[in-house]
């Protein structure tokens, strides 16, 4: 009899003991979010951004304005970004943004070979390299709203001395969904 209460203590002190070790959380790593700042002002503005770690994630940007309610000039832009995050939870608190952002946007630029010089307006390509920073705010049941500001500069098009368009701005109050 005692070998038996000697063995049932035994197995159930390793049971104990391999379940402290194995504390499992589950995690989402997923988040489509609405660009509210500028939906209000005219422009359809989606994201989605994978969390990599809970320091890190990596996401796409789709940016097309819908409305004349501000002249934005923008055709459209898509904007892939890394993002590191310095809250205490999981992708929560302040992060830091490094961005690059493919946009063709209508220009008014100098025509050479006039004299005096003509102006005329030309749909332009870019490529822009910037950085962001923001905050991000995230419930327990999941619903996630962020601001975040920040800048790049356009680097390739041959009309970049002549352009109004030679930054780009990115901005944004979004609201989204972890799971």
């Amino acid at each position: 009899m005692k070998k038996i209460v000697i063995a049932l203590v035994l197995f159930c002190s390793i049971n104990a003991f391999a379940q402290s070790d194995t504390d499992f959380t589950y995690t989402e790593f997923h988040e489509p979010k609405l660009n509210i700042g500028y939906l209000i002002l005219g422009n359809f503005d989606v994201s989605y951004e994978y969390l990599l770690s809970e320091e890190s994630g990596v996401g796409v940007n789709l940016m097309i304005p819908f409305d004349d309610y501000v002249e934005w000039n923008i055709n459209y832009n898509l904007t892939g970004y890394y993002r590191f995050y310095f809250g205490d939870n999981y992708a929560d608190g302040f992060f830091a943004e490094v961005f690059a952002n493919l946009n063709n946007v209508e220009d008014r630029i100098d025509i050479e070979g006039t004299d005096p010089v003509e102006r005329r307006d030309k749909d332009i390509t870019d490529l822009a390299l910037g950085l962001s920073a923001g905050y991000k705010l995230v419930s327990s049941g999941g619903v996630t709203l962020e601001a975040f500001l920040g800048g790049g500069r356009n680097l390739f098009s041959e009309y970049n001395s002549s352009r109004n368009f030679d930054f780009v701005l990115r901005a944004g109050l979004n609201l989204g969904y972890r799971f």
